[in-house]
This record gives C-alpha cells, sequence and structure tokens, in this order.
C-alpha cells in the first residue's frame, strides 16, 4: 500500500499510483519487514536518461520516485517504474537511506549492489548501472581498492563522479557496477540466494566476499 505525499507531476504521476501498489505490496511478500505502507513522493530528479525513471529511499518509511513526463517510450518507462521500487524497497529494508546516513563509498557499492542484483532476479532486467557484463575484471578489481582507499570525506566530495559519472575515468556507475560485481561473486562463491544477503550488513557482504 502506498501513501503520495507529494506531486511532481500530477497528471502523469496519478496515473501510476496503482501499479506502484502494486509492485511494493509484491516486494513485501519477499521482504515482509518492510513497513505496511510507504510513503511516495513524485520528484524530478537522479531520473535515468535510459529509462525516464528515478529513485531515492529517502528514509525508513519514504522513497522518492522521479517520472519523466517526456520520456517518449512510455511502454518501457513503466516497464521500469517496476524494477525501481524492488530496488529502493529493497535498500530500505536494509536502513540504507538518505536519513540513516552517511555510508563509506564501499558501503554505498555493497549497498547498491544487492539492491540491483535484487531487482534484477526478480524483475529479470539488467540494468545499465549495474550491468559489469562488458567491463574488464582488472577495472572493477582497481575501483573497489579505489572505493576502500576513499575516506568518508573524500567520497562525500566526490560523491556524483563515483556513482553517476566519473569525468577523468570517463565511467558512468561505478559504485553500482562494482557493488553488482561483489554481490554476484559472492552469490556464486558460497551458493546462496540475494534473500539470504538481505539482513546482512555491507560490512558482512564483504567479508563473505573476502573469504
Amino acid at each position: 500500500m502506498i501513501e503520495v505525499i507529494h506531486y511532481q507531476n500530477k497528471a502523469t504521476e496519478k496515473l501510476l499510483e496503482a501499479s506502484i501498489s502494486k509492485y511494493y505490496d509484491e516486494v513485501r511478500e519477499l521482504l515482509p519487514g518492510l513497513p505496511k505502507t510507504v510513503k511516495i513522493y513524485f520528484g524530478d530528479y537522479g531520473i535515468i536518461p535510459e529509462s525516464g525513471v528515478g529513485g531515492y529511499a529517502y528514509s525508513h518509511d519514504t522513497i522518492t520516485i522521479s517520472i519523466d513526463p517526456d520520456f517518449k517510450d512510455k511502454k518501457k518507462q513503466l516497464k521500469d517504474i517496476r524494477p525501481t521500487i524492488f530496488h529502493e524497497a529493497f535498500h530500505l529494508y536494509q536502513n540504507y537511506t538518505g536519513e540513516s546516513g552517511p555510508f563509506t563509498a564501499i558501503e554505498n557499492a555493497i549497498y547498491e549492489g544487492v539492491a540491483t542484483v535484487f531487482e534484477r532476479e526478480y524483475c529479470g532486467i539488467w540494468q545499465p548501472y549495474g550491468n559489469y557484463r562488458e567491463t574488464p575484471e582488472d577495472s572493477l578489481k582497481q575501483w573497489l581498492q579505489d572505493l576502500q582507499q576513499l575516506s568518508l570525506k573524500d567520497f562525500q566530495n566526490t560523491y556524483s563522479e563515483w556513482k553517476f559519472y566519473h569525468s577523468k575515468l570517463k565511467e558512468r556507475w561505478i559504485v553500482y557496477k562494482v557493488g553488482t560485481w561483489i554481490t554476484d561473486q559472492v552469490l556464486e562463491k558460497h551458493k546462496l540466494k540475494i534473500l539470504d544477503l538481505s539482513d546482512k550488513t555491507a560490512t558482512e557482504v564483504l567479508k563473505l566476499y573476502d573469504q
């Protein structure tokens, strides 16, 4: 169940409420510890150009969803709302939200990675931000080291570069790709399912990667 607390473009967003509520209820069946009712704040930031949708886990019971009203492929946009809800709800479940931070660079990578794998496994979509399949493993390992060496302050100062676009490296979504790659490594190595990681902290997931 959802409770809309803010509209950005009501004419567009009102039509999506029933679908969003349905998708959230589907996630709660997998993660029953989630709040029965989640607040939805429709915003206009963080929109992914490839899908026309953006999401942000604002607090323990609030998800921000951004919908580009001018995105041309409405069918694709609607399809991408479901994995966005799954991704952000996973963040809520793990208490990885705007109100519960700050988080280090490597913590960001792990929490984004497990949420990306969760949406991929249950929505059947490889999101571009988590698709590391054409990235050389040496690059992923180097980025992992880079993220681990960043202090919290340095990461906060370069947050957008590492999460969205690193102009020097000319790479998008480094945090997401590294985290998704680590998560897949952990699942394969330890014969686990993504739900097995839902109650683990980033530190615990990283420890499994190192084992």
